[in-house]
């Protein structure tokens, strides 16, 4: 029934050794197209359900259509830098346990004792490292002040240069605590203060994730697997601070070792982070005022994430373009702005470019350059007497200027700052790059705001029009759904409408429930005689916003599969999730159960874009006022599993 298609335009970032699984759904219930090439039905009933429209055609019948989940494969699409071959089997005993004592109680306890903590559910060996034990190399634990003198938690705060990735193929983890550094607020809760090296050390410290409706407080004692005296995993760069490396720890514990961390998606290490929720946007087919989206988001503190995935599944891992960017690897977006485009003279722009910008790094560019530049300054303006040897940075100049006028015709360039979790110097190599042509028409002012710096850290600047031309995903993830609502922010000025903000908040509803077999695994819609088994949860819609015209109310849907990585280590793997909502008939109660005969006659109002094989699938519509029913469920039936459903509405501030 699955078997490998074309690509999909709408994917999950994954980082990691498994497919991604992309189940495309097809919409309207009215329109059938075929694609052979994707889905081929199969005769069966169960696998092609076929049903009736309940309004009957213009000839008086009832006309037979087709309501069918189609299928796609596509490769995993993105990893981290280091691909380690761990074996991937091993079956233990026992799971993780949450510890019986809070993080205070324990310190006091070996402060009292005069002993530094031992952590009893993550000890310092191999099966913490591998799931069966067996490791690449000798990893030795060590306590920080074995492997360096005078060791601190935080050296001048957190930022996100501190982050360093090692072996552990966990970028996708990497570039959300990147992103969590610039929300010092939010980056204490996951980090909290209280904890160190020097007052009350007792080696033990904690931290706290979200995981599955709850923060968690997760205790860890403070030894690290280290090789050659050096630090395997995340780290800090700078040398003796040390709260990259036991904040990766205490995840690794939360999910049963290192290995379980090695692959992933960026919104789950997200949502972990800060409990809020993720929404993807394809930039192959990106949403309207994208660029005031993502302004908006970051203003708002979110965190936002994005990769390149190939059209060709068999592209490298990681391979790395002619222009700096890499394939299937997870970014942060740290910051997003507009700059204004200044045309300064040649003479000016000459003494700001050659030293020190154009003199080490263009010089023999520009020697190049000057066999082709004839042809284009033509068009440019640029008179033949400045193409001599000596003044080629100036031609350059007035090219630069001529081009950035052409693309910026207002004198404003939308930018966008990047950051690579290597922290290293692969960073973007076009327009607007470290130390390109381009910054020279930005006033020192511009530039201070920036804090603009061409420091080989894996960060960099592009302009929003290339980020979208070279990047095809992005995720947003902000604690509330407030960042897509469009209505609430002022494009021209950047700013919040906060009269909105008066008026209308987010209310959040969280149901808990499970998948169980031959009880509540019906599957998705293909499979009508199972279908009505799975898990029903009605909501009743009210449109809050007194000024708006379409009386239409936004609901935010988030189905969330649990406790998965967590069993990683026993080849456990996400199955492919989504929901389907149909609207409530007026005779019909909130609290009755639809049955098969329902769905036979009734077409869904809406569903998932595809059915995925990630931990969480989120949704935004706009419906109009009513009960509506929210149905989870795996692609097939017999797919078993706990689950989280998040349902976001908008509702009146009281």
């Amino acid at each position: 029934m699955i078997q490998e298609g074309p690509r999909c335009r709408h994917k999950v970032p994954l980082l990691g050794s498994s497919k991604l699984r992309i189940i495309e759904s097809r919409m309207p219930l009215t329109e059938v197209v075929e694609e052979p090439s994707v889905f081929k039905p199969q005769d069966d009933a169960e696998k092609h359900c076929r049903c009736y429209k309940g309004a009957a055609g213009a000839d008086g019948h009832t006309h037979l259509v087709d309501d069918i989940e189609s299928v796609s494969l596509q490769k995993s699409t993105y990893y981290s830098r280091v691909s380690s071959e761990y074996t991937q089997n091993r079956i233990v005993k026992g799971g993780l346990k949450i510890p019986k004592k809070g993080f205070r109680t324990l310190r006091d306890e070996c402060l009292k004792a005069k002993k530094l903590y031992e952590d009893p559910e993550f000890p310092p060996n191999d099966y913490s490292i591998a799931f069966n034990g067996v490791t690449r190399r000798s990893y030795v634990w060590k306590r920080p002040h074995e492997v360096i003198e005078n060791p601190r938690f935080f050296i001048d705060g957190a930022t996100r240069f501190d982050i360093q990735q090692g072996e552990l193929g966990d970028c996708w983890l990497l570039a959300a605590v990147s992103n969590l550094t610039l929300n010092p607020q939010l980056f204490h809760v996951v980090v909290p203060r209280d904890q160190g090296f020097v007052e009350f050390y007792a080696g033990i410290f904690h931290f706290k994730f979200w995981q599955y409706g709850k923060w968690q407080e997760v205790v860890v004692d403070d030894m690290l697997p280290t090789y050659n005296n050096q630090l395997v995993f995340m780290h800090s760069k700078t040398k003796n601070e040390f709260w990259c490396a036991l904040l990766e720890k205490a995840y690794a514990k939360v999910y049963g070792g290192y290995e379980a961390l090695r692959g992933g998606n960026i919104n789950e290490s997200m949502v972990d982070l800060t409990g809020g929720v993720v929404e993807m946007i394809d930039l192959r087919n990106p949403p309207p005022r994208l660029f005031s989206l993502l302004w908006k988001a970051y203003r708002r503190g979110a965190l936002i994430g994005c990769a390149i995935e190939p059209d060709r599944p068999e592209v490298q891992t990681e391979s790395i373009l002619p222009n700096g960017l890499i394939m299937r690897h997870a970014y942060s977006i740290t910051r997003v702005t507009m700059v204004d485009i200044q045309s300064l003279g040649p003479k000016v722009q000459e003494q700001k470019i050659i030293t020190p910008l154009i003199k080490p790094h263009l010089q023999n560019a520009l020697a190049i350059m000057n066999k082709t530049l004839s042809g284009v300054a033509s068009t440019a303006g640029v008179t033949s007497n400045l193409l001599g040897m000596f003044h080629l940075p100036q031609s350059l100049v007035s090219l630069t200027n001529w081009n950035l006028s052409m693309a910026f015709p207002e004198g404003k360039a939308e930018l966008i700052r990047l950051h690579n979790p290597w922290g290293n110097e692969t960073e973007w190599k076009g327009s607007w790059s470290d130390k390109s042509p381009e910054w020279a028409t930005i006033t020192e002012e511009e530039k201070k705001r920036l804090g603009l710096t061409f420091d080989d850290d894996g960060e960099f600047w592009m302009s929003f029009q290339d980020f979208v031309k070279n990047f095809t995903t992005v995720e947003v993830c902000d604690v509330t759904p407030e960042v897509f609502d469009h209505n609430s922010f002022d494009e021209e000025n950047g700013n919040e409408n906060q009269v909105d903000q008066v008026q209308k908040r987010w209310q959040m509803m969280i149901y808990e429930g499970a998948w169980a077999s031959h009880h509540s695994a019906g599957g998705c819609r293909n499979f009508i005689n199972t279908f009505a088994s799975n898990p029903q949860y009605s909501v009743q819609l009210e449109d809050p916003d007194v000024d708006d015209d379409d009386d239409l109310c936004t609901i935010v849907v988030s189905l969330m599969q649990k406790n998965v990585r967590q069993l990683k280590r026993y080849g456990v793997d996400y199955v492919p999730i989504g929901f389907t909502i149909y609207k409530l008939p007026p005779d019909m109660q909130p609290e009755q159960k639809l049955d098969t005969e329902f769905f036979k006659y009734n077409p869904s109002i809406a569903k998932v874009p595809f059915f995925l094989n990630s931990r969480e699938v989120t949704t935004r519509f706009r419906f109009p006022p009513g009960t509506y029913v929210i149905i989870p469920s795996t692609f097939e039936p017999e797919m078993t599993g706990e689950f989280l459903l998040r349902i976001f509405t908008e509702a009146k501030r009281k």
